[in-house]
């Protein structure tokens, strides 16, 4: 039983970190300029760690609560809501301009 709380609660540290992670990098990537642009296989890996954060979370919510009556559910579900937007929007900010696509950010100048 201990053995179970304990992966529960990994899975939780895990499923709060990736969601805070893809959310503080849209944040970044919209709000921030981008600058240089990278070497060619560097902008797929980072589409590709986007990905599979997205993924992961819908994986790690899918096992996290057995039971409805747990009292984190709502802020699991309000996560999951804000991680998905996040995610997504990351691979969308790729598709608004050439240097999007490249650096990842909304914004490729200094100034707006």
């Amino acid at each position: 039983m201990a053995q179970d709380e304990r992966k529960l609660a990994i899975r939780w540290r895990l499923y709060q970190f990736f969601t805070i992670w893809l959310m503080a990098r849209f944040v970044w990537a919209a709000a921030v300029a981008g600058g240089e642009w990278p070497l060619p296989p560097s902008h797929y890996i980072s589409m590709g760690i986007d990905l599979v954060l997205v993924g992961a979370i819908l994986v790690l919510r899918s096992r996290l609560f057995d039971s409805a009556q747990d009292p984190r559910l709502t802020f699991a579900n309000l996560l999951l809501v804000a991680g998905l937007v996040s995610g997504l929007g990351l691979i969308g900010i790729r598709f608004t301009s050439d240097a999007a696509w490249w650096t990842g950010h909304y914004r490729n100048d200094a100034f707006f």
